[in-house]
């Protein structure tokens, strides 16, 4: 059986073969880096897909827990809190107002 080697004869062959065994070797790398950046984020997408649904969770019970106390407000929570019910009723108007008064707690009668 003959074998035979790789003979570079001239520099025009060993620039040629040097230069694509760089790009070989640069390729190689970027594949490396490539394969290795998506399994980091991968790893980073599952990490907050668990801690969303952890905060998920925990909004969850913390809504639970607010219906559950207004649910336990009744008239006789209230009046043991110290509420009371209001004897003089005032209402707001929807209507707009067009003159902003200056006044600042001085009677409209002394004027």
């Amino acid at each position: 059986m003959v074998t035979k080697v790789l003979e570079l004869t001239t520099d025009r062959e060993k620039q040629i073969f040097w230069t694509l065994f760089g790009i070989l070797l640069f390729c190689a790398c970027f594949y490396i880096y490539s394969v290795n950046a998506t399994v980091r984020n991968l790893v980073a997408h599952q990490n907050m897909e668990d801690e969303a649904t952890g905060l998920s969770l925990s909004l969850g019970k913390q809504e639970f827990k607010y219906i559950e106390m207004r649910n336990a407000i009744d008239l006789a929570a209230a009046y043991s809190l110290g509420f009371k019910n209001v004897s003089n009723k005032t209402f707001v108007s929807n209507k707009s107002v067009s003159v902003i008064s200056m006044n600042q707690g001085v009677p409209a009668d002394s004027l």
